[in-house]
């Protein structure tokens, strides 16, 4: 049997998280933790693993877009979706440009939210997947070498990894282009 998805509620509206938790929990069989404010969201995210971070954009303090910014800073792997009021799209462009998977016009249709946190949260299991399976097929492949040279080799592929950019690697046959790609 699989995990319960775990899933973080973040709106000032105490309402909507609770309608929030209340929907999810029993359609999904999730697990919804409701945080009040950026702030309050950021502080439970030190503390615990999320598959899914459900963000109003509009709030006191540190708004949805803050938010946005500080997840994709420290837990870049976390799959976002923005909640914004109704018509307003300007905002829910910028959500997608800064990292949000999705965004969800609010007041929304019960299934609409339904349907589209599980698209989410299926992302969120492939990356998860990808990663353990690309792991598994990668243990103990290593370069060799440990010279300042090499050092410097590591050091940029530490730098690129945790990106998603496109880098071009190039050498001699039988340098390390693959395992460096690896």
């Amino acid at each position: 049997m699989a995990e319960k998805a775990q899933i973080l509620a973040v709106d000032d509206e105490k309402d909507m998280t609770r309608l929030l938790k209340r929907s999810l929990e029993l359609e999904l069989n999730c697990t919804v933790t409701a945080a009040f404010s950026g702030e309050m969201a950021a502080s439970i995210l030190e503390q615990e693993k999320f598959d899914l971070a459900i963000c109003d954009i509009r709030m006191p303090g540190m708004d949805g877009f803050e938010l946005l910014e500080h997840i994709k800073k420290f837990y870049p792997e976390l799959t976002v979706v923005m909640l914004t009021a109704f018509g307003n799209i300007e905002s829910a462009v910028e959500a997608i440009k800064k990292g949000a998977y999705d965004f969800i016009s609010k007041p929304f249709e019960h299934d609409e939210i339904i349907f589209r946190v599980q698209k989410a949260l299926e992302r969120s299991r492939l990356l998860n997947e990808n990663k353990a399976l690309l792991k598994e097929r990668h243990a103990g492949i290593k370069l060799i070498g440990n010279s300042e040279a090499m050092q410097k080799v590591y050091n940029q592929i530490k730098r690129v990894a945790a990106s998603d950019i496109t880098v071009l690697i190039t050498g001699e046959s039988g340098t390390g282009k693959e395992l460096t790609a690896r």
